[in-house]
């Protein structure tokens, strides 16, 4: 990096302020060769928590290069690997929780960038915003700190982070994701919470129950797997499918070469998606039973199930 970055950094340590000019002046700097290092990446995240305040310009740039650096930075692209999952996670929770709303968009900006992420991340993520919500406490939190209640814009980034296509699957809301927001519900029942919040849960867990997706991703150990393959530039077709041979392909590049069977019926798929099963209604169930009665937000839901 050029443009005197050891006085910035000084300057942002002794209580100094990162201006849109600074945050400018840094995207000129460390994309000058567009490619960002670690080190690069690290002194970021290193500003961002020393910086007294910090321009809403700021706040994008730093989702947005390190961002590129966790997704893109190595192969396969628009992956996160385990490795830097954990060193994102190792970042932000340096002194035990998130406490920036750069670190919050961050988590949320990765799972809607990536097309797929290490677990350890996804839980982290959600285990972050849930702790905001149920202490009060966090980035999302201005002026008013209670505690057990759900704020239009905690809703916003759980909606964000539980439909987002490197969560447990494209607008697909997981068994944990569910839990979550049963989990959430009874400990803010009752509560001032903001309007979007019953809507997201209603949807949510109703998305688990009945939601489909004809898009599954590959993971990043697939992707990485075919990527390898295809750079093998060998121009004999014996050994093209040799190595097609000894791939464990399982249904993936294999169906390109074999007759397809019956063609899929979505409608049919849908149809069947949508019929809560009954386990997913055993589910439902011990979550409702938890409580004494259905309280307004349940019956929201078996509504909506109903209709």
């Amino acid at each position: 990096m050029t443009f005197q970055f050891d006085q910035f950094a000084a300057a942002i340590r002794a209580g100094g302020e990162i201006t849109a000019r600074d945050t400018l002046a840094l995207r000129q700097a460390i994309w000058s060769d567009g490619v960002l290092t670690q080190a690069e990446a690290q002194a970021l995240f290193e500003l961002n928590a020393m910086a007294k305040s910090k321009d809403p310009e700021w706040i994008a740039f730093f989702t947005e290069a390190v961002c590129d650096y966790v997704i893109d930075g190595s192969e396969p692209k628009g992956y996160v690997s385990e490795e830097n999952a954990l060193w994102v996670v190792e970042e932000i929770d340096s002194d035990g929780r998130v406490d920036s709303a750069g670190e919050l968009e961050l988590l949320v900006k990765l799972a809607e960038k990536a097309n797929d992420l290490p677990n350890v991340l996804k839980f982290y993520a959600l285990e972050q915003i849930e702790q905001i919500i149920i202490s009060g406490d966090g980035p999302t939190r201005e002026g008013d700190k209670t505690p057990h209640v759900v704020t239009a814009a905690e809703a916003a980034l759980l909606r964000r982070l539980i439909f987002a296509a490197g969560g447990f699957g494209p607008a697909m809301v997981s068994r944990e994701e569910a839990d979550m927001l049963f989990r959430i519900k009874d400990a803010c029942l009752g509560n001032d919470n903001a309007p979007e919040w019953e809507k997201l849960f209603v949807q949510g867990v109703a998305n688990h129950l009945q939601g489909f997706s004809a898009y599954a991703p590959l993971t990043r150990e697939r992707a990485q797997q075919l990527e390898g393959f295809m750079r093998n530039s060998s121009p004999s077709i014996a050994r093209f499918f040799a190595r097609m041979g000894q791939l464990d392909l399982k249904g993936g590049l294999a169906d390109l070469f074999r007759a397809p069977d019956a063609p899929r019926d979505l409608d049919a798929e849908v149809e069947a998606a949508e019929a809560v099963t009954a386990p997913e209604k055993g589910w439902l169930d011990a979550r409702i039973a938890e409580r004494a009665g259905i309280d307004s937000y349940e019956q929201a839901l078996l509504d909506f199930l109903a209709d």
